[in-house]
């Protein structure tokens, strides 16, 4: 269980059944390894290195994978690791995560660890956001609850936390000063923090909660602490969530609209500055993947679904490359993920490696979590 620690193993290559792309498995199968949540960086900035969680040693902690070799360096010896709110600073190879309401930073060349802030007590922190200098980490910390319908069951607990309206801060750390400030706060359920790529201070915030119940997409200024909402949205009859920023600075939500509460969501990918303008949606034919990522320019995306039109029924079990032209998001198959959608940490939540050239994706599809690479070729 020692930090620093060197777990080597074969790449894993195969063909696709479906479309002949080859796959491979990063990691060798012991524990689960996942690529923590898609909306944070994880890679180094040469595309090397990725930044991963595995429970192999029968608790959760941070490795360093090498991305042409799998190899796999352990950066954490912790207990109460938060495995998928991680983040990784690829210019100066930093990490930072939550241990229980520690935030940490671990140094990839000598695995030094610090502590810079703590949430208070009583409240949980959400995943991490770096700004694209690492000068900054903005994040949300929420009110932890009594609940009464929480199962087992994925999201089980979600309307009733919704409708309990906890007390929830956005809050942005300096990562040189080591200095936390609030930004906004309310008495509404705030999880997902993004910070712009192209202007540090613009960071949008979610509203969580059932996406048609929900105004969910915020904006707000970390220095005049001016809020507005990025999209207004009709409660019932509009929804949006999975919000990202692209690099070229606008939002990525996947939007859904409908005139009956009866009827089926007709579906879409939503492009949005944050201050409103270059509004441009992509629609889709049918059901939408549950995640989608965009690459640096705007042309294409990644989703973990692929439903090609409305009589594709095993759109779920598929990776999807799509192509935004003329107001449509267009699919094709990429691979099978064969996911089982059952925990969180298995959730496909594909991104691109840096220079766009290849998916990254997490799946349980033999058994365990592990994570999968395979080509973006359109």
């Amino acid at each position: 269980m020692k930090k620093g620690k060197v777990y080597n193993s074969k790449l894993n290559k195969s063909r696709d059944k479906d479309t002949d792309v080859e796959v491979i498995r990063l990691n060798h199968k012991e524990g689960n390894t996942v690529r923590p949540y898609f909306t944070q960086p994880l890679f180094s900035n040469d595309g090397a290195y990725l930044l991963t969680a595995s429970d192999r040693t029968g608790s959760w902690q941070l490795y360093n994978l090498e991305i042409k070799t799998g190899k796999m360096t352990q950066l954490t010896e912790e207990s109460d690791l938060s495995p998928l709110t991680a983040c990784l600073d690829g210019q100066k190879m930093k990490a930072y995560y939550w241990q229980d309401r520690s935030l940490k930073s671990v140094d990839l060349s000598n695995l030094k660890i610090e502590e810079i802030y703590q949430v208070p007590q009583g409240f949980q922190p959400s995943i991490l956001s770096l700004s694209s200098d690492g000068k900054y980490l903005d994040f949300s910390y929420s009110e932890k609850l009594n609940l009464s319908t929480v199962s087992g069951r994925i999201y089980s607990g979600m309307e009733e936390t919704f409708y309990q309206h906890p007390t929830s801060v956005v809050m942005r750390v300096d990562t040189e000063e080591k200095s936390a400030r609030a930004i906004w706060g309310e008495r509404n359920w705030i999880s997902h923090v993004i910070t712009s790529p192209v202007d540090s201070d613009i960071i949008v915030f979610c509203h969580e909660g059932p996406w048609h119940l929900v105004q969910r997409l915020w904006v707000v200024n970390a220095v005049t602490h001016q809020v507005h909402p990025l999209l207004e949205q009709q409660k019932h009859f509009e929804r949006a969530g999975h919000e990202i920023f692209t690099a070229k600075g606008r939002v990525v939500a996947q939007y859904g609209k409908r005139s009956q509460l009866e009827e089926d969501w007709n579906n879409a990918d939503l492009f949005i500055k944050p201050d409103g303008s270059c509004k441009e949606k992509f629609s889709y034919p049918g059901p939408k993947p549950m995640h989608v990522q965009v690459s640096s320019d705007e042309k294409y995306g990644v989703g973990d679904g692929a439903y090609l039109n409305q009589d594709f029924k095993a759109g779920d079990k598929y990776m999807s490359l799509i192509k935004y032209e003329a107001g449509q998001a267009k699919m094709k198959l990429l691979c099978r993920h064969d996911n089982s959608w059952e925990s969180q940490i298995s959730h496909p939540h594909p991104v691109f490696t840096p220079d766009d050239q290849n998916v990254v994706f997490n799946s349980d599809r033999e058994g365990n979590v592990n994570i999968y690479l395979a080509p973006a070729d359109w």
